[in-house]
């Protein structure tokens, strides 16, 4: 086979969805790509405030996903990397291993995943944590963080298990037949008690409070090969390397990102906003005060910073939920989708000028991790502003406006940023919100994205793997 027909699998194992992008090594272009809604999300035993997921629900998703490839292009393939979501945290014993074909055995060794979105560490907990030495400060649903409230509340769960990573560690780790996992210094530094500067866990604080350190992964530099495919895997070759799991925030940056100067707006379930930090040895430092912005390790010893808000997709579906639930307490039952569809069409609504939409919502349904506390408000509603499609409407710029506080537009310009980049399921399929953005980011250039996915910029990192770039 020419080197030209080799390809490149990128998997990105997303909060809603399971998302899979094969690119050609030598052009980088876009062979395939395809998606599958998980809906993974099952009933916490702690209530409201925990975020779980099914296991065997994503693997399934991505099961489906692989089977949509022909074999002809599965066999081509030489090279796997996943993303995924980030802070989340899973557990399972290291004796356990399996072959991602058939996930009816999982449910009964692994943990479901808790998701960045879990918010059982509450702000009383987070206090009586040890101080890290690390530059990122420690908030809810960040991994060691879920690992010391299990600990605490938990015990039972946590003395089952010997192992614990990421849904995309737990994934790569079984490809590769791996007795223990290996986490990216991405994952690492997402999860809290990581110290990018020397690349290891705060042992020492983490062994004088208790905290169970046999379990936690070695770390290596993202981008690297942490083994290879233990089995043929749907017609996948057996031996193709498989690298260490990446940040999907860090991937979609890369599959965004054409140029240095770029900053990169994604807004998915969450929304993040950031730039290459383009300064020769930068070591991030940690804030005096709560920052909205952090820094987070990309490639080759470099730095993102972004401002990562809670907040995205999941305040407009939170929305459209109510919108659903108040029409069935009058016993109408409208599907999602139709309102969705009614949504976008009626954003698109040009308000009247006579009548000025003075109405402002700030939608911070789930807090942000630097200011917890933050709920969201409105103001300035009048009879005029009052249909659905003001409303909305001011949702989606709510959004924009939110992180435009936490990265001004300023701030860009003075970090040397030309051009904004769009990506993300809610740019493209809610207009009105990149019109938000073309307006309040109006002094820079803002295009949109193309194949700027987090999956594609995994099979982008496996090309440059291949490459040596």
């Amino acid at each position: 086979m020419a080197e030209s027909g080799e390809l490149c699998l990128g998997i990105d194992c997303g909060t809603t969805s399971v998302k899979l992008s094969l690119i050609e090594k030598s052009t980088k272009t876009l062979v395939f790509s395809t998606s599958e809604v998980t809906n993974a999300y099952v009933p916490s035993k702690i209530g409201s405030l925990g975020a779980e997921q099914d296991v065997v629900k994503i693997f399934d998703a991505v099961i489906s996903c692989l089977n949509r490839i022909t074999d002809e292009k599965r066999s081509r393939i030489k090279c796997i990397s996943v993303s995924g979501q980030m802070h989340g945290v899973m557990l399972w014993n290291s004796g356990f291993t399996f072959e991602c074909k058939d996930t009816s055995q999982l449910p009964s060794f692994v943990s479901n995943l808790i998701t960045w979105e879990d918010k059982r560490a509450s702000s009383q907990f987070l206090a009586t944590l040890p101080e890290p030495n690390s530059h990122q400060p420690l908030a809810s649903g960040f991994g060691l963080v879920t690992l010391f409230w299990l600990v605490k509340n938990d015990p039972e769960m946590v003395v089952k298990f010997d192992t614990v990573g990421g849904i995309m560690d737990f994934f790569t780790c079984m490809l590769c037949g791996l007795d223990k996992p290996t986490l990216s210094n991405q994952i690492a530094a997402s999860w809290g008690y990581f110290d990018c500067e020397t690349n290891t866990w705060n042992t020492d604080i983490l062994q004088e409070h208790n905290f169970p350190v046999f379990c936690l992964p070695n770390v290596i530099e993202a981008g690297s090969r942490i083994g290879d495919l233990s089995y043929e895997w749907f017609g996948i070759p057996k031996g193709t390397p498989i690298l260490a799991g990446l940040g999907d925030l860090q991937c979609s940056f890369v599959a965004a990102a054409k140029e240095k100067s770029d900053a990169v707006m994604n807004i998915s379930t969450s929304s993040q906003l950031g730039f290459l930090v383009d300064c020769e040895g930068f070591v991030p430092r940690k804030p005096e005060v709560p920052s909205p912005v952090s820094y987070f390790p990309y490639f080759n010893s470099t730095f993102l910073a972004m401002a990562a808000s809670l907040n995205g997709g999941n305040n407009l579906k939170a929305f459209v939920k109510m919108i659903q639930q108040w029409f069935q307490t009058f016993d109408v039952v409208i599907p999602e989708d139709k309102i969705w569809s009614k949504l976008t069409e009626l954003s698109m609504v040009v308000d009247i000028p006579e009548y000025p939409h003075n109405l402002v919502i700030q939608p911070h349904l789930c807090g942000e991790r630097h200011a917890p506390d933050l709920t969201t408000s409105l103001s300035g509603l009048e009879r005029s502003n009052s249909s659905l499609h003001s409303v909305f409407q001011a949702i989606c710029k709510g959004l924009v406006n939110n992180l435009n506080l936490m990265m001004p537009v300023a701030m860009l310009i003075e970090s040397g940023v030309q051009r904004l980049v769009l990506s993300g399921s809610v740019i493209h399929k809610q207009p009105h919100v990149t019109t938000c953005v073309e307006k309040i980011y109006a002094p820079l250039s803002v295009v949109p994205g193309s194949n700027d996915d987090a999956s594609f910029g995994a099979a982008l990192v496996a090309a440059k793997f291949l490459n040596g770039e």
